[in-house]
């Protein structure tokens, strides 16, 4: 059996405005678990700290993560990233939001940000009969925490989302007015960036994403599309409209959503499914404007918890 991890904490950014505090802690709490619940040898298991975590160090990391399978159902890779999440224009225009996601490394540049784009095409060249794990303790949201101000002031909390620079947010704006000038123009452009086997997936996105901007349609949870869902996990720390949140809790600073992780997985010693981990972790978050998504396969929320494919209920 292969087991590995890339664990990501960034509190200190090379902008101080972006400070954080609570992620280097969720990254030493997760190592603990992976390796006294799931198995996880310490020698496959690769942590990035504050200035360690660079745009070419995570590159580097993930693509050791994605590597040295065994095959037969028997490889476990788990990536856990506690920082900010941002947007920023869809470099492809690809996207009907006219956004790209990101996660902001400690040399963040918002020119050439880490992009869903870019970690896609690492997760979607992982073998089917691997267990990918994603789990994702930051905000893809430009929405702002809210909640009652003593809430606030009790757990001292801060947004893991870092709110892109005017000149980012311009170029976002002029695609969006280029796309509502022509919508059937935008989508017909759009659609050749695809496989032609894929255009009418996408047409049917697209649509629904139309409805979901004049308000015909509910919003959907999530915006992580980094991962391709039909074949592996993510396990997200809030809804689209949300942030995650970094607090005070137990006497110290954590990301909310790794904190609530790690104190349902040592209730269950580490044996529970996926669908039991979200749903005992959505209860300890109630405190909390977030909502904890997992997004997968249904044949996965059943599974163990980074539990190998060939193995397990």
């Amino acid at each position: 059996m292969s087991k590995r991890a890339l664990l990501i904490g960034i509190n200190h950014f090379a902008d101080p405005a972006a400070e954080l505090r609570g992620c280097v802690n969720d990254t030493r709490e997760v190592r603990d678990l992976l390796t006294t619940f799931f198995g996880f040898p310490p020698d496959e298991i690769r942590v990035l700290h504050d200035s360690e975590a660079t745009d070419a160090a995570i590159r580097r990391g993930l693509d050791w993560l994605a590597s040295d399978y065994q095959g037969m159902g028997q490889d476990v890779r788990f990536l856990h990233c506690s920082t900010h999440g941002a947007q920023v224009e869809d470099e492809a225009d690809d996207e009907w939001d006219c956004l790209d996601e990101c996660l902001v490394t400690h040399d963040h540049d918002w020119d050439r940000p880490l992009r869903d784009d870019d970690l896609r095409k690492l997760f979607e060249s992982i073998p089917e009969d691997v267990n990918f794990t994603f789990l994702a303790d930051c905000c893809h949201s430009g929405s702002i925490q809210r909640g009652e101000e003593e809430k606030l002031a009790e757990y001292d909390i801060r947004p893991r989302f870092l709110q892109a620079p005017r000149e980012v947010t311009q170029r976002i704006a002029q695609k969006r007015a280029a796309r509502d000038a022509d919508p059937q123009g935008w989508i017909r452009q759009a659609l050749k960036t695809f496989p032609q086997e894929q255009w009418d997936r996408k047409l049917r996105e697209f649509t629904e994403q139309a409805r979901q901007q004049r308000g015909d349609s509910p919003d959907s949870n999530n915006k992580f599309a980094m991962v391709p869902v039909d074949r592996h996990v993510l396990l997200a720390g809030c809804r689209a409209e949300q942030t995650a949140a970094d607090a005070r809790l137990g006497g110290e600073y954590r990301g909310a959503f790794s904190w609530a992780l790690g104190r349902v997985i040592q209730k269950a010693d580490g044996r529970l499914s996926y669908q039991e981990l979200i749903t005992r972790v959505g209860e300890l978050l109630q405190d909390f404007d977030q909502c904890p998504q997992l997004e997968c396969p249904v044949e996965m929320r059943k599974r163990d918890v980074l539990g190998p494919l060939g193995a397990g209920r």
